[in-house]
């Protein structure tokens, strides 16, 4: 089986879409390579219609799972609920806003067939032509900025883009980390305590498109510091052989 866990705050629009745009597009996937699976919902405090909405398409999809916070606690808290509510092999997170396209979920599936690797992680980084999709030139900057720092710090990383929620994961992998961060900085620390451990983790070029309705979360000054964070902590292990939960 396996969990595909999407975090969710204030995607109300976002939510209707998935009726026609998700679950018609990931069943056959799934299907195709010989899984079963569950959409694991975990509303993070929203205060619109996300929750209600979600429990209305769980009424007539019997392998949607809501789960909600009562306020809201950030996209690594609502990732990490997701994880302890999955009982599959495998686990693919994504985005709520569908700005990586359930399609390309064929591609992780892909990748991890031919090479059982303990995470499949996106990048629009990987080839030029999808990086250009990406239209504010400041975030383009500070995103491959300090994918370069995490590069040089991981050992034996081409990492391009460690802030991807796109992956898969084996259930396995995750089973064996404590993971801390609450924000968007949940990516970053999951890829780089895998890398760590000496898990295998392979980067494929992913699209990333813009979204359709409401607006991003992502808070470009606050990530830069929790990156900062999560450098120190990795340059501290490395060098210092100090333990990093």
């Amino acid at each position: 089986m396996i969990s595909i866990v999407i975090p969710l705050y204030n995607e109300e629009e976002n939510v209707e879409l998935y009726p026609e745009r998700l679950f018609p597009v990931v069943d056959p996937i799934i299907k195709k390579f010989g899984y079963s699976c569950e959409y694991i919902m975990v509303d993070d405090g929203s205060t619109d219609s996300t929750q209600q909405r979600l429990r209305e398409i769980g009424k007539t999809h019997p392998n949607v799972i809501v789960l909600s916070h009562e306020k809201n606690q950030g996209l690594g808290a609502a990732l990490r609920t997701g994880f302890v509510h999955s009982k599959a092999d495998l686990v693919i997170t994504m985005d709520s806003d569908l700005t990586y396209q359930p399609q390309d979920i064929e591609i992780l599936l892909d990748t991890f067939q031919k090479t059982n690797a303990d995470c499949i992680s996106a990048s629009p980084y990987r080839e030029r032509e999808h990086s250009t999709r990406i239209d504010s030139q400041f975030r383009l900057f500070v995103s491959k900025s300090v994918n370069f720092f995490y590069r040089v710090l991981l050992p034996k990383s081409d990492i391009t883009c460690v802030s991807a929620i796109f992956r898969l994961y084996k259930s396995k992998a995750l089973e064996g980390l404590t993971l801390e961060s609450t924000d968007f900085n949940i990516n970053a620390e999951i890829i780089s305590k895998l890398m760590l451990q000496g898990k295998s983790v392979i980067e494929v070029g992913v699209p990333l498109h813009e979204r359709e309705y409401g607006e991003s979360k992502l808070n470009v000054r606050k990530e830069i510091w929790n990156n900062l964070i999560v450098l120190w902590k990795i340059f501290k292990f490395r060098f210092f052989n100090i333990r990093w939960e």
